[in-house]
């Protein structure tokens, strides 16, 4: 895979993970895919999506161009 896709993929995952941190976050919005009240805040999802957050950017700085010398 080109190594370029790879980094604007990764970006563009982990603004999506961290928007749904932030929306799993937010307490009186219903919250599919919860066990829990789907109403409450979700801290659970809110860790699980901010590492994958973390992840993206850290596979976006892996295949960031390289400055060529």
């Amino acid at each position: 895979m080109n190594r370029s896709r790879l980094f604007y993929g990764g970006i563009v995952f982990a603004l999506i993970f961290l928007a749904l941190a932030v929306y799993y976050a937010i307490p009186g919005i219903y919250h599919p895919f919860t066990l829990s009240p789907p109403m409450e805040s979700h801290s659970t999802h809110v860790v699980a999506f901010l590492a994958l957050s973390a992840i993206s950017v850290i596979v976006a700085l892996v295949n960031r161009r390289r400055a060529v010398k």
